[in-house]
C-alpha cells in the first residue's frame, strides 16, 4: 500500500458511496490515473524527473564524492555470489516486514497478499514520476478485487501513510540523538536535531488531539484548510479542497483501528525500517567500508529516508542517494566505497522492485482464488 503521501480522495469514495463499485481492475485504475493529467503535463513531469536524476547521478554525486563510476564498478565487482545472496535475503525480509504493516492496517489481508500488493504497487510508483497517486490507484484496484471495501482501503492507506511520515520524521531525530550520545554530533547538526524533534512532537501531538477530541479535530482541520487553500491560490490551483472534512473523516474511521492495532502497526513499521538499515549497512561493510561507525551509517540512512519523500523523482531516487552519499563522505567514509554502497542499496530497494513488482502483477492475475465479492476488510470504526 504505497500511501506515503496519499492525495485527497473523492468524498463519495471515501464514504463508500457511488464510487464503491469502481476500481475493480488494477490495470484500469492505473490507466485512469495516467489519463487524469494532460499528455503535455505528463511529458513535462517525466522530462523534469529524468533531468533531475541525470544531473544528480552524472554530475552532483561525482562532484560531491570525487569518485568516478569506474572506481564504483571496481568496488561492486568484488562482491561474491554468497554476499549478493545475503543482501537479497535481507531485502526480501524487508518486503515481508512491510507486508506485516499492510495486514495490520487492512484487517483480513493475508501476508502473501500483502507481499503481492507491496511489490506490485511499488513497481508502479517507482516507474512513474510523481507516481504515488498511480500506486494508490493500483492499491484500490487490487484490494477491491480481493473483496475489501473502499472505506477500508482508504483507511488503510491513510493510517499507513501517517505512520510512514511519523517514522521518517522520527528516524533523523533518533540518529542525531545517537550521534550526540556517542560524541559524534557536529555543531551544525544541533539546530537540525532541535528542529526535527520539535516537528516530530508537533506531528504526534496533532495526531493525538485529532483522535481524542471532535471539536479540536475540527479546529485543526479548519486551520489546515486555510493554509492549504492559501497555498493552492498562490499556485493558481483549485482551492476547493475539503481538508476539514477529511480530517474529521480520518478521525471517525481510524480511532478503532489505531486504538487496537497501533502496537502491531508500529512493530512492523520499525522492523521494516530496521531491515532496510541493515541492508544499507551490509552494502557498505561487504564492500570494505570500516571507517564509518554504525551510528554514522544510521544517521546517513535516516536522512536519506526523509529525502525520499521528495516526489520530484519516482520514490525520491537520486535525491535520497545524493544526500546519503554526501553524509557518508562528510563523516569520513571512502568516496568510492560509499558511492558503490549507496548505489547497491538503491539497486535493491528501487530497481529490483520493478521486475519483482511485475511478478506481483502476474501473481495477482493468476490467483483467482483470492478474488472475492466486496465483503471483507470492514473498517474498525468506534461507533
Amino acid at each position: 500500500m504505497t500511501a506515503k503521501n496519499p492525495p485527497p480522495e473523492d468524498a463519495n469514495a471515501a464514504h463508500g458511496g457511488s464510487h464503491d463499485h469502481a476500481e475493480t481492475d488494477p490495470v484500469e485504475a492505473v490507466e485512469r490515473e495516467l489519463h487524469a493529467k494532460s499528455p503535455v503535463r505528463r511529458i513535462v513531469e517525466a522530462t523534469v524527473s529524468l533531468a533531475v536524476v541525470t544531473v544528480l547521478f552524472s554530475l552532483v554525486i561525482p562532484k560531491v564524492t570525487g569518485a568516478t563510476y569506474r572506481d564504483v564498478a571496481q568496488q561492486l565487482n568484488q562482491l561474491s555470489g554468497v554476499e549478493i545472496a545475503l543482501l537479497t535475503a535481507v531485502w526480501a525480509l524487508g518486503l515481508i516486514a512491510y507486508a506485516g504493516v499492510l495486514t495490520a492496517v487492512l484487517p483480513g489481508l493475508r501476508r502473501t497478499q500483502g507481499v503481492v500488493l507491496n511489490t506490485a504497487t511499488s513497481a508502479v510508483s517507482n516507474v512513474v514520476p510523481f507516481g504515488g497517486a498511480v500506486g494508490i490507484g493500483a492499491t484500490y484496484g487490487i484490494c477491491r478485487s480481493w473483496g475489501f471495501t473502499v472505506p477500508a482501503i482508504t483507511l488503510g492507506i491513510a493510517v499507513s501513510g501517517v505512520w510512514n511520515v511519523l517514522l521518517k520524521l522520527g528516524l533523523p531525530v533518533v540518529a542525531l540523538g545517537l550521534l550526540a550520545v556517542t560524541g559524534e554530533l557536529r555543531p551544525g547538526l544541533v539546530v537540525a536535531a532541535v528542529f526535527g524533534f520539535a516537528l516530530l512532537l508537533v506531528a504526534i501531538a496533532t495526531l493525538t488531539i485529532i483522535l481524542r477530541s471532535e471539536s479540536l479535530a475540527g479546529t485543526i482541520g479548519r486551520a489546515m484548510q486555510s493554509v492549504t487553500s492559501f497555498a493552492l491560490r498562490i499556485t493558481r490551483q483549485d482551492d476547493r479542497v475539503g481538508v476539514t472534512q477529511a480530517v474529521l473523516d480520518f478521525r471517525h474511521r481510524s480511532r478503532g483501528l489505531i486504538s487496537t492495532r497501533w502496537p502491531r502497526i508500529t512493530f512492523w513499521m520499525l522492523m521494516y525500517s530496521l531491515l532496510q538499515f541493515v541492508l544499507q549497512l551490509l552494502c557498505l561493510r561487504l564492500l570494505g567500508e570500516s571507517s564509518l561507525s554504525t551510528v554514522e551509517v544510521f544517521a546517513a540512512f535516516a536522512f536519506g529516508r526523509l529525502l525520499s519523500t521528495i516526489p520530484v523523482t519516482p520514490s525520491g531516487v537520486g535525491i535520497a542517494d545524493t544526500g546519503v552519499v554526501a553524509a557518508l563522505v562528510a563523516f569520513g567514509g571512502n568516496p568510492a566505497i560509499c558511492t558503490a554502497g549507496v548505489l547497491l542499496f538503491t539497486g535493491f530497494v528501487y530497481l529490483l522492485e520493478i521486475p519483482v513488482g511485475a511478478i506481483g502483477w502476474v501473481v495477482w492475475a493468476r490467483m483467482s482464488s483470492w478474488r472475492q465479492p466486496t465483503t471483507a476488510g470492514l473498517s474498525l470504526d468506534d461507533s
